[in-house]
C-alpha cells in the first residue's frame, strides 16, 4: 500500500516508542532514559532505525485500500500476509531459501509478532486526507 511520508513516520515512531516502553527498566536506563520522552534524538535513532527496518517493508506489503476520513483498516489475514511477506524478503536477503527451511512453529510465531507490530503501526497513523482535495489551513 502507498502511505504518505508522515503516516510512515508516525507508524515507525509509535513502534519504536512502544518497544522501548516494553523494555525492562534497567535496559531503558542504559539506553539513555526511563521513558521515550526523556530520550535524546541521538538515543532514539537506533530504536527508530530498527523499527523502520521492521515496519516499512510490511507496510508496503499491505493491500491497497484507499480510505479517506479514517485510518486504514485491514483484516487479521491481511496483517499476517503482509508480515509474512516482509519476513520472507528479509530472510531471502540474508540467506536465500532460509525462510522455507524455518521450522513451522518458529515461522508462525515470527509472523504473529510481525502482524502485532504492524497493527500498532497502522493504529497510530493519522486520519487520511483526500489527496485530490486541496485544503489550505486558515492561518495561511
Amino acid at each position: 500500500m502507498k502511505f504518505t511520508e508522515r503516516e510512515m513516520t508516525v507508524a515507525v515512531e509509535a513502534v519504536a516508542a512502544r518497544s522501548f516502553e516494553a523494555l525492562p527498566r534497567l535496559l531503558r536506563s542504559r539506553a539513555g532514559g526511563t521513558s521515550w520522552d526523556t530520550l535524546s534524538k541521538g538515543d532514539r535513532y537506533p530504536l527508530l532505525a530498527a523499527a523502520g527496518d521492521l515496519v516499512l517493508p510490511a507496510l508496503t506489503a499491505l493491500p491497497e485500500r484507499p480510505t479517506v476520513g479514517a485510518p486504514p483498516a485491514f483484516s487479521d489475514e491481511e496483517y499476517e500476509a503482509a508480515a509474512e511477506e516482509a519476513l520472507r524478503q528479509r530472510a531471502d536477503r540474508n540467506e536465500p531459501g532460509a525462510w522455507d527451511a524455518t521450522a513451522e512453529r518458529k515461522r508462525r510465531k515470527a509472523v504473529a509478532a510481525g502482524a502485532a507490530v504492524l497493527r500498532i503501526a497502522v493504529a497510530a497513523m493519522p486520519v487520511r486526507q483526500d489527496p485530490d482535495a486541496l485544503i489550505v489551513p486558515d492561518h495561511l
